[in-house]
């Protein structure tokens, strides 16, 4: 028998749709736009909801007169160098640090969460010098590195996920003469399947969202990413600015996120279970 909804009930779902629909309406918007044929270089007001003119004008000259492919390319290279430098590190530094026992692993944790509590800003000049020492300005690595140096927050999500896994997992392996790296590869690695895409979703995210750190580094239109590319349409540095075009680059721009999260959303989702953050 079906529980009838209470005053309570059908408040609630109607808030939850209009959450929803303000959510959902600028994605539609800017999908519908994208697709919309307008002479003007400015957007159609009001804003429609279905294109007046269904065109891909604008997806075609994104794609013509603006180097997106490229820009998109060496956003991916980044991102996959990053991701796999971050996994690797933060999985192998966090698992030795909730399961290792040896002197001055708290003095490690409290370095990790006094660099998490550090804005990023305030080491831009000090990573710089580095980075320019290293001989690294105007090159992708000198992109990458600073985002393996300075995610700390990988590290103690990476921890805490592995102090809710068994020690006697741990034992076990130590039992079988098993090395401390075959025991963190064979045995915990397997297990860290969801924190490890949530690095990936939040690593990829950010790095596909930074904008500053790519502009004091590069210089070379050649290694340029995709938000500095936008960036520079965005402010005329092609000649006039066309709103379709900007809406397509922005849509164009959003498509690698949007499969990098379909595909690991799961692998999210059973990381709030484990780690208990529904409570």
């Amino acid at each position: 028998m079906k529980k009838k909804l209470g005053v309570s009930g059908v408040i609630y779902y109607v808030v939850l749709s209009i959450m929803a629909l303000v959510i959902i309406f600028p994605f539609v918007w800017l999908g519908s736009t994208s697709f919309d044929y307008f002479k003007s270089y400015t957007l159609p007001y009001p804003p429609r909801m279905f294109p007046k003119e269904f065109s891909t004008f604008n997806y075609k000259m994104a794609l013509t007169n603006v180097p997106i492919v490229r820009y998109l390319t060496n956003t991916v290279i980044i991102a996959a160098v990053d991701v796999i430098l971050n996994v690797f590190i933060a999985t192998l530094t966090g698992f030795c640090i909730s399961k290792g026992k040896f002197p001055g692993k708290n003095l490690i944790m409290i370095f990790i969460l006094s660099n998490m509590m550090v804005p990023f800003e305030t080491k831009l000049m000090p990573v710089y010098q580095i980075v320019k020492g290293l001989g690294l300005s105007n090159n992708l690595m000198g992109v990458i590195l600073p985002g393996v140096m300075t995610n700390a927050m990988f590290m103690f999500f990476v921890k805490k996920f592995c102090d809710d896994l068994p020690d006697d997992l741990y034992e076990a392996g130590v039992i079988d003469g098993a090395s401390k790296f075959r025991i963190y590869a064979q045995l915990f690695f397997p297990l860290m399947q969801p924190i490890v895409a949530t690095i990936i979703v939040l690593d990829v995210v950010n790095v596909w969202n930074d904008l500053l750190w790519p502009m004091i580094v590069l210089n070379k239109s050649d290694n340029y990413t995709i938000q500095i590319g936008l960036a520079l349409y965005n402010a005329g540095a092609n000649g006039q600015v066309h709103a379709g075009i900007a809406v397509a680059l922005s849509i164009l721009s959003v498509i690698p996120l949007a499969v990098v999260f379909i595909f690991m959303q799961k692998y999210i989702v059973q990381s709030i279970a484990f780690s208990g953050l529904k409570q």
